[in-house]
């Protein structure tokens, strides 16, 4: 197992370099330092996968480590001649103020809630070392194909194999031979080893971001959800793609959110949104879904605040980062991936009928409704129908929050705020025309796939709602690369 960690390491230099290249001064604080590492480590992993499938094209995937090490020193180069004679800004003051008995007990109980996730991950892993359904049918599956085939890759995605949906795209499967190919053979338990990395980057991007962004209580109390959510957590464990999906959402997100501060307003955190957005579209179908809708909202909004000359020039910084992902992406489905199912299986004929079944639209509503109060706890029972999942952790804790906490929007946060919240609402509307438009038994396609896709967007969900939440305790603004902070006021309504 020493060489496949020793892949996910150089995906991590790589990462940082990147970070440094196009985020050089994160601020002082600890919370900037680790969202750079976060932040880094998973899109160094998606670049790493890019990579590997370039070396793939050529015919040079014996040589990939060899790419990552020239990759690594090329970007290193540049970063050095670029700060060579200068200092790094360092300005910026560690958030959170002094350490108060409240944030002690929220820092305690986010300790004990990340080992019971940690021994729920094992137990998990265990029990299912290979994953679940989807995990060993078509991610492993493809990262088995793909290594064993050697030269002759590109035969699996002509195979027939419709059940495994070899139209999906390849970065964990990937990610996960490019470990393999470190070591010269197969590590079973590499892939449960990616799901674990994936699941602690989102929490650890989520929380670094929100103290870095809103302060420490703001950032524990959203890992607290993030981490007392079973499903999530079940999600890592059973190494399906949506929790690297969540990543890379979040990650353009958050970036987006850095954009927007004034200390950020350079084009470097642009385009690693768009990258991010981009590795999302490179990672699962419904990425590039994500990609559309978040340049999109990025260019509308921007033009509706700012006018459409700002609104062009940062939407170009953005697309920067995402169409050499998004080319390497049309590449594969156009030249390589087969049909997908649903493109397949789509008919004309029947697509009147379906836009117009009022009673098709009720089935969804209801089916988004119900899971909108339980994806948390879990994927339904097929064979008992759609129905609650009754737990503690759902939209209704985070409002209850809301309620008693009070909403404070920053004014610097107000334009990312719009976008990230329009971004998720035209996700969801996405989704739903899928499913208006799915040749799939609709109801079973409701209860197979809806929670996965909820579970998608809640990271992103959360740091949304966690940016408006009022502080339950007075703390100093974290204002990365100012070095000032000033008193935080309650919010109306806030304990």
């Amino acid at each position: 197992m020493t060489l496949p960690i020793l892949s996910l390491i150089v995906a991590l230099m790589i990462g940082l370099l990147l970070t440094g290249l196009f985020w050089p001064s994160p601020g002082r604080g600890a919370a900037g330092w680790l969202l750079r590492v976060f932040l880094g480590w998973g899109l160094g992993i998606g670049v790493t996968s890019l990579l590997y499938f370039l070396c793939l094209l050529a015919g040079l995937a014996r040589y990939a480590a060899a790419a990552d090490i020239a990759l690594g020193l090329i970007m290193g180069l540049i970063l050095f001649i670029r700060r060579r004679g200068e200092r790094e800004a360092l300005n910026g003051t560690a958030v959170g103020g002094e350490r108060t008995p409240l944030r002690s007990w929220i820092a305690g109980v986010l300790a004990v809630e990340l080992a019971a996730s940690l021994a729920s991950f094992l137990v998990a892993v265990l029990k299912e070392p290979h994953g679940r359904w989807d995990a060993w049918l078509i991610w492993n599956m493809h990262a088995r194909f793909l290594f064993r085939s050697g030269s002759g890759w590109r035969e699996a995605f002509a195979g027939g194999q419709d059940w495994s949906h070899w139209d999906y795209p390849l970065m964990l499967p990937l990610s996960i031979v490019r470990g393999w190919s470190y070591a010269g053979m197969e590590e079973g338990l590499f892939p449960a080893v990616m799901g674990l990395l994936f699941t602690v980057l989102v929490l650890g991007l989520l929380l670094a971001a929100l103290v870095l962004l809103r302060g420490r209580t703001q950032g524990c109390l959203a890992a607290m959800v993030l981490t007392g959510t079973p499903f999530f957590i079940a999600m890592g464990a059973s190494q399906f793609a949506d929790v690297p999906l969540a990543f890379f959402i979040l990650s353009c997100m958050v970036m987006l959110f850095i954009a927007a501060r004034p200390e950020g307003r350079a084009a470097g955190p642009l385009v690693l949104a768009g990258m991010a957005a981009g590795l999302a579209a490179w990672t699962k179908n419904e990425g590039l879904l994500f990609a559309l809708v978040a340049a999109g909202s990025l260019l509308g909004i921007t033009a509706g605040t700012s006018g459409w000359r700002r609104a062009l020039g940062r939407t170009a910084g953005f697309l920067a980062g995402a169409l050499p992902v998004l080319a390497v992406v049309l590449y594969f489905k156009l030249r390589i991936a087969p049909a997908n199912d649903l493109v397949a299986g789509f008919g004309w004929a029947a697509l009147g009928d379906k836009l117009f079944d009022i009673h098709r639209y009720a089935q969804i509503s209801k089916a988004f409704f119900i899971t909108g109060l339980s994806f948390t706890q879990g994927l339904f029972d097929v064979r008992t129908g759609m129905g609650l999942n009754p737990g503690p952790v759902n939209l209704l804790v985070v409002a209850a929050y809301l309620f008693l906490a009070g909403i404070r929007i920053e004014r610097t946060d107000r334009t990312a705020l719009t976008q990230g919240a329009t971004v998720l609402i035209l996700m969801l509307a996405g989704y739903f025309l899928v499913y208006v438009l799915t040749p799939l038994d609709l109801t079973y396609h409701l209860m197979t796939s809806l929670n996965r896709l909820f579970i998608q967007l809640w990271p992103g969900i959360l740091l949304t709602l966690f940016m408006i939440a009022g502080a339950p305790v007075d703390a100093p603004d974290p204002l990365p690369g100012t070095g000032k902070g000033k008193p935080r006021r309650k919010a109306k309504g806030s304990k």
